[in-house]
């Protein structure tokens, strides 16, 4: 069930990104048309079409003109394009375009750690080298400060 609950808080934020990070439509015309897939990785049909008419249906109401969506996990992957990438000339998304997100995922890693030391997976005061090797000051520095964005740490890019 615990696992279950984590996948569909998963979905939940993947669809969510692509409400926040996927389109900045100039119109409210959407054209949300499933362009390219790879989603018959172990995934239910039924479980596929769900996504497809949520991503769809979120596509709409939002006038996002397109949007790549990836989920990964134990029972299969997802990886779906829909809409197009260029308004003007109908150019359709493709799964291998390049999209910075931004500061987007901080929000979503955050909530997923909170959730996560909420079912005692966790704890915020746990050290980053617990889980990720070759962090310097890693056994030093807490997952809360890195929540709090107060780690010390510069970009690793």
């Amino acid at each position: 069930m615990a696992a279950r609950a984590f996948r569909r808080c998963r979905l939940l934020a993947v669809v969510a990104v692509l409400v926040l990070v996927a389109g900045c439509g100039q119109d409210s015309t959407s054209q949300s048309t499933s362009t390219s897939a790879r989603a018959d990785n172990g995934l239910d049909a039924g479980v596929v079409q769900r996504l497809n008419d949520t991503i769809n249906k979120t596509m709409d109401e939002t006038s996002i003109p397109g949007a790549i969506v990836g989920i990964w996990g134990p029972d299969g992957d997802f990886v779906q394009t829909f809409g197009v990438a260029d308004q003007a000339g109908g150019e359709p998304m493709k799964t291998d375009f390049y999209h910075r997100i931004g500061s987007q995922t901080k929000t979503f890693t955050v909530t997923g750690v909170l959730q996560l030391a909420d079912q005692g997976k966790l704890g915020l005061d746990d050290p980053i080298s617990k889980f990720v090797d070759g962090v310097p000051e890693g056994d030093t520095i807490t997952l809360r400060q890195l929540a709090r964005m107060q780690s010390g740490l510069p970009n690793y890019s």
